[in-house]
This record gives C-alpha cells, sequence and structure tokens, in this order.
C-alpha cells in the first residue's frame, strides 16, 4: 500500500514514515498542499495522510482539490489542535476527507504507542477504498411529489434521526443548510468521528443550522428543533418517554456510537413513527436498523450511491429494501422540509 505523507515538519514526516514503513507501506512526502499537487499524477498514492496546518494551502483546501482531481481516501492526522486547527480540520470533512486522527508526535508521550495502532489500523481499513467527489448525483435531488408523502404524513413523526459515517460531514452540510428552522422534531444525529472532536464536530454544525446544536446528555428529554449529536465513546438512543439515553456498552460490529443501536432503540420506543437518513459511510453500520424501520411504517431516506463519498452504508441499506426513497443529500432535505 503506498502512502503519501502530507507535512511540512520534517521531522514528523520522519517519523511517521518510520512508523509507515515498519508496518509494510510504502511512503512518499510531501511538505506542502502545492508539492503534494504536483506529484498525484506520478504518485498515485493508495492514501493521503495530511496535516491541517501547512504553508501555502491549507489542508482543507488541499483535499478539496484532491477530490476534484484525483479522488483519494484522505486521513487528516493532526497534533495539538486549536480552534482554527478543529475548523479546518471540519471543512477537510466536508469536502471529502475520510477520518481525523491525533497524530502520534514522539515514542516518550504516553500516547504514543495507542495513537500508532489507531492509525496503522485506519490506514489498513482505508486503503484501496473507492471514493467520490462531494456532491456527484444523477439528478436525483428534485422534490417528490406531494402525493408520494401522504401515507407517512397521515402517520406523524415524533423523531428525525440521521447515521452518517465517512463522508457524512459533506451529505450533512447540504442538508442542515436547507433544513427549515422551524423543525417540528427533535433530531438526533450519530456520526461516526474520531474519539476527541466531537465538541469541534458540533461547533461546526452549528456553522452549518440554524437549530441549536448540542452534546447528547444521557436522561435529558430530546427537544423539539434541537440537533442532539451523539458523544465520544457513547450509543445514542431515545426511550418511549422521549429522553436520550448514552450507552457504554460493547461497542457493535461496527463503531460506538452506532447507527444501528439509534435506529433500533427508536424501533422499539416508536415503531414507526420516525423519520430516518442514511447517509455516506463505509461498512453496513445503520443499514439493518433502517430496514427494520421501514417494515415498521418509517420513512426511509437513503443518500444516492452516486452522491456519497463512501457508498457502502446507502449500499447495504438499498440491498436490505431498507429504503423509502433514494435521494441526493439535496432532496433528502427537501423532503424532510416537505415532511414538516
Amino acid at each position: 500500500m503506498h502512502v503519501l505523507l502530507i507535512d511540512d515538519s520534517i521531522v514528523i514526516r520522519k517519523l511517521l514514515r518510520a512508523i509507515l514503513e515498519s508496518d509494510g507501506f510504502r511512503v512518499s512526502e510531501a511538505s506542502s498542499g502545492e508539492e503534494a499537487l504536483a506529484m498525484l499524477p506520478a504518485v498515485q498514492p493508495d492514501l493521503i495522510s495530511m496535516d491541517v496546518h501547512m504553508p501555502g494551502i491549507d489542508g482543507f483546501e488541499t483535499t478539496r482539490r484532491i477530490m476534484q482531481v484525483r479522488p483519494t481516501p484522505i486521513v487528516i492526522v493532526t497534533a495539538g489542535i486549536d480552534l482554527s486547527g478543529a475548523e479546518t480540520a471540519m471543512q477537510a470533512l466536508s469536502a471529502g476527507a475520510l477520518m481525523v486522527l491525533d497524530k502520534p508526535i514522539s515514542p516518550m508521550d504516553p500516547s504514543f504507542q495507542s495513537r500508532t495502532d489507531i492509525l496503522l489500523s485506519t490506514f489498513r481499513h482505508l486503503a484501496f477504498m473507492k471514493v467520490s467527489p462531494p456532491g456527484m448525483s444523477n439528478g436525483e435531488g428534485e422534490q417528490l411529489p406531494y402525493q408520494a408523502l401522504a401515507p407517512w404524513r397521515e402517520r406523524g413523526q415524533k423523531v428525525l434521526a440521521i447515521g452518517a459515517s465517512a463522508g457524512g460531514p459533506a451529505a450533512l452540510k447540504t442538508i442542515l443548510a436547507q433544513l427549515r428552522p422551524d423543525c417540528p422534531w427533535p433530531v438526533l444525529l450519530v456520526q461516526h468521528i474520531s474519539s476527541g472532536f466531537a465538541s469541534s464536530f458540533c461547533a461546526w454544525l452549528a456553522e452549518q443550522t440554524s437549530l441549536p446544536v448540542r452534546l447528547a446528555v444521557n436522561g435529558q428529554a430530546a427537544q423539539p428543533g434541537h440537533l442532539h449529536v451523539a458523544p465520544d465513546d457513547h450509543h445514542l438512543g431515545l426511550d418511549g418517554y422521549g429522553q436520550i439515553q448514552l450507552d457504554t456498552s460493547q461497542a457493535s460490529v461496527f463503531a460506538r456510537p452506532s447507527v444501528d443501536y439509534l435506529f433500533d432503540s427508536l424501533a422499539s420506543a416508536l415503531r414507526g413513527q420516525v423519520l430516518a437518513v442514511l447517509l455516506s459511510g463505509m461498512g453496513r453500520d445503520g443499514a439493518q436498523g433502517l430496514a427494520k424501520l421501514k417494515t415498521l411504517g418509517a420513512l426511509t431516506l437513503v443518500q444516492q450511491p452516486a452522491s456519497s463519498i463512501v457508498a457502502g452504508m446507502p449500499q447495504a441499506a438499498i440491498e436490505l429494501n431498507g429504503a423509502s426513497f433514494i435521494q441526493t443529500p439535496l432532496g433528502i432535505a427537501r423532503t424532510i422540509n416537505n415532511m414538516m
């Protein structure tokens, strides 16, 4: 596997090169976004590791340009992230980067080995993954006919639930920007994101929507018109009284938080009175839960695979007949607004 390592620090590049090569990776290096873009046609890496703080164009702009000219799995690997760095990292996710990880900085750091293990495991998992630029579609963003949604209008909804993984922030950015501010339901969101970045993710989400955004709190009533985000390393669910339930029980096959956990809890608590959305992501998390909700009568919206940066989760849901409708992020936003 060939990794292009983009970092302006020669010391960090040497350290990361040693870590990667000791695990069998082949490594090329670039000290800036501009240099990486110039190298890209010749190097053709399987995966890109990139810092956010660089001279010239930053990690966000570099990600955006790479996804335009040669879509490649990109992992943001950064250390000591400050507010501006967190913003850049979240922007990079919305531009098509798949994940943000803490950078192993020194073998003397107590967290060095755990960060190294996470980095190597993530790189092995993401390499060779097929990715697409944000916003790709084949024209299914148009509004559904009014009558198409009539059965679900009659049933009514009590919550809007959204699940996403790799590539999800790009779709969320489109959906949240379009969402009407008078949303009548609580919005529950599970987004797979690396531990330690949930607060930064919430701050970024708050810039995309007029809805109040907060990390979910155990036992708190899910408030209509508020976006409740699963915190680090906690499953997110809802009980029959409309109260948020956080759970640190064993991670599912996929992750903690798990999209399937959220959808399963809503199936138990609310049965078909749910509007559930499954967005871009790798693997199958959320597919079975979404299919269960659909059989109970819920309105289930799946991101069109062609518009997903990573099509795994949407495709898995479609294969299980879990989608009431398959739409682009813009189409999903319009359907949600119609249901309001």
